[in-house]
């Protein structure tokens, strides 16, 4: 018995100091080594493998690791041994356009009652953003505004252009909360009243194209006083230049201490192309101090083109397919001429020329259709344009704004005032009623003045005027030109609407014009040019209307009272 308990009390001891051997063993902490503290400034792109040396006395060990990190092995064998772990990282790149952040993480390796982090950083990737690389076009009001100041800046305009090299408009642009406009090409030029020659004094103009991808300038709202050979316009000056397919609306307000040239959409256009723009709004000037040349246009302000004798090129400029709806109330203030120096307004153009007078080379005003209303007390103002001083040819344009001009001594027409040296109107038609009111004032449906003997006009398939023409003038009124003082020829011409004698109480004496007396009316001729106006015919607006018999009274623009208390 005594035997037995003394075995089990051994037994019993031998169990507890196993036990106890046990705990110890579970309470021990190894250690564990890495041969690196952190890896950092891993590459973004093609980062490649980096490696840990994991050492430890532990039994076992295990490694865990961020989803971007992909080791070779996840667990290994301790007991003093020495590990190499390969941990292949993701790459943290797309490509050279976008930008990517950093990431951070960290490897854990845990055994034996302990563990060891070791922080892993790779780098993000940093676009680099080149100020001119293209983004297609303009999307919004900054960009518009940014492309301006590149302009104005004399850089390129590439980062705004499509893929024909066009600036081109992404979306309609509001300009409401711009509070001054500054031209896109602001320029101070040399044109001078007469403007034998052209050019950009200083500044930068625009050279490119400009594409409106018929969106619409919205709000364009300004109020500008030009100084000397100032150019204003949503564009101040292009050259060799294109403006196509864009809309604006208006609402500005211009006007001039010098020589100066303004347009709703170009001051200056210098052998350059304007096509498929509509402008909408209003239109107020308070003309000009100084008896300089100031041309309003509705379009563009100055047209210009030249003959480079040197490079044997004509470098013309155009502006077809353009239609304007304007209110347009014009006052000349101090300058009341009549001349190439005075305040001048054209639906289309204000004043168009070339810098020599030979045969090469012309300005072609193609196309384009005045709507609206003309108020105005200036020297000259018509639908398309006032002043052809040189080379410049009106094509199958079309007025339907109606003018009263209270102007003194005034040349006023609905087409174009002054046709002079290589110019030409070709089928082109009136159909707004034209009133002026001064007794100096010559007065005609299509042009005022023909004065030049390369000058000439020729009418088309349709009545040339359609309209009432009434004026003070008995001397110089016609439903053709005014005064034909010198020309190349006037042929082959449908001639219609109606003539008379503006009376201020609105009894206008009405002509009674017909088929037989048509060259009655036309407008006065120089006797030495008689014969160069040839095929002219009246035809009657309704056919069933009676042929005249004898002149009448009324009929025309009614009382103009409310007119006269406009310059009051």
């Amino acid at each position: 018995m005594n035997v037995f308990k003394c075995l089990l009390t051994a037994l019993l001891g031998a169990v507890m100091v196993m036990s106890c051997e046990k705990k110890e063993q579970e309470k021990k902490v190894y250690t564990i080594t890495v041969d690196r503290a952190a890896i950092t400034d891993v590459a973004a792109n093609n980062p490649g493998v980096e490696a840990l040396v994991i050492t430890t006395d532990a039994p076992y060990w295990v490694l865990t690791a961020p989803e971007w990190v992909t080791p070779d092995t996840k667990q290994g064998v301790g007991g003093g041994k020495s590990t190499i772990v390969s941990l292949t990282i993701a790459s943290n790149y797309k490509n050279e356009a976008t930008t990517t952040y950093a990431r951070s993480g960290e490897i854990k390796i845990s055994g034996g009652n302990t563990s060891v982090t070791v922080p892993i950083n790779q780098l993000g990737h940093t676009a680099v953003v080149d100020p001119n690389a293209s983004i297609g076009g303009i999307p919004n009001l900054a960009e518009f505004l940014d492309f301006v100041n590149t302009v104005n800046n004399g850089e390129a305009p590439i980062r705004w252009m499509n893929s024909k090299m066009e600036v081109e408009l992404q979306a309609d642009i509001d300009l409401s909360s711009v509070e001054k406009w500054t031209p896109i090409g602001t320029v101070v030029t040399t044109n001078g009243n007469y403007a034998s020659s052209v050019k950009s004094e200083s500044g930068n103009p625009f050279t490119g194209v400009f594409n409106g991808g018929g969106h619409t300038i919205k709000n364009f709202k300004a109020t500008a006083t030009l100084e000397e050979q100032e150019t204003w316009g949503l564009f101040g000056y292009i050259d060799h230049a294109t403006i196509k397919n864009l809309n604006v609306e208006a609402d500005v307000t211009l006007s001039a201490n010098g020589t100066a040239d303004a347009g709703v959409v170009v001051g200056t256009a210098a052998f350059s192309t304007i096509e498929n723009v509509k402008v909408s709004g209003k239109l107020t000037s308070a003309g000009s101090t100084v008896g300089k040349r100031f041309a309003i246009g509705g379009i563009a302000g100055f047209l210009f083109c030249e003959f480079n004798a040197a490079e044997g090129a004509a470098y013309e400029s155009f502006v077809k397919d353009c239609e304007v709806n304007l209110e347009v109330n014009i006052d000349g203030g101090a300058n009341l001429a009549n001349g190439a120096g005075c305040v001048m307004y054209g639906g289309i153009v204000g004043f168009a020329t070339k810098a020599d007078e030979d045969t090469q080379g012309r300005n072609h005003i193609q196309n384009c259709v005045n709507n609206g209303t003309m108020t105005v007390k200036i020297g000259r103002c018509s639908g398309i344009v006032p002043t052809c001083n040189r080379a410049t040819y009106i094509e199958k344009c079309v007025n339907n704004a109606s003018q009263v001009n209270t102007i003194e001594n005034g040349r006023v027409g609905q087409i174009c005032c002054n046709l002079s040296k290589y110019s030409a109107i070709i089928d082109c038609i009136n159909n707004g009623d034209l009133t002026t009111t001064d007794s100096q004032t010559t007065t005609g449906a299509l042009v005022a003045l023909i004065g030049d003997d390369t000058a000439y006009l020729t009418g088309g398939e349709k009545p040339c005027n359609t309209a009432t023409i009434l004026g003070c003038n008995t001397s110089y009124l016609g439903l053709i030109a005014a005064n034909i003082s010198k020309c190349d020829h006037i042929s082959d011409v449908l001639v219609s609407g109606k003539l008379g004698v503006y009376k201020a109480d609105g009894n206008h004496e009405m002509y009674a014009v017909s088929n037989s007396n048509i060259m009655d009316f036309i407008g006065t001729i120089n006797s030495n040019y008689k014969d160069k106006v040839t095929n002219i015919t009246y035809v009657k607006l309704n056919p069933d209307d009676p042929e005249p018999e004898t002149p009448a009274t009324g009929g025309g623009i009614d009382d103009l009272d409310p007119v006269n208390d406009t310059w009051n």
